[in-house]
């Protein structure tokens, strides 16, 4: 990613789906996915669904930490 890029995501105060792909490693289809779930929380911006950085770091904030799970 050029630093121009970065910057400007770092800014952002909201994603696509297809944003988060590179972000959190994760293939487009399971994003969806833990959306419909409820899991990743989302909003609806007219026929796109967005998701707010904030509540993004909330929900990775809450995941267990691996000394948790192991």
């Amino acid at each position: 990613m050029l630093d121009i890029e970065r910057q400007a995501a770092e800014r952002r105060i909201a994603y696509r789906v297809r944003d988060l792909v590179p972000i959190l490693g994760w293939s487009e289809l399971a994003i969806r996915r833990e959306i419909e779930r409820g899991t990743i929380p989302a909003r609806r911006w007219g026929r796109r669904i967005v998701i707010l950085r904030d509540e993004l770091e909330t929900f990775l904030q809450q995941l267990p930490k691996c000394d948790e799970i192991l």
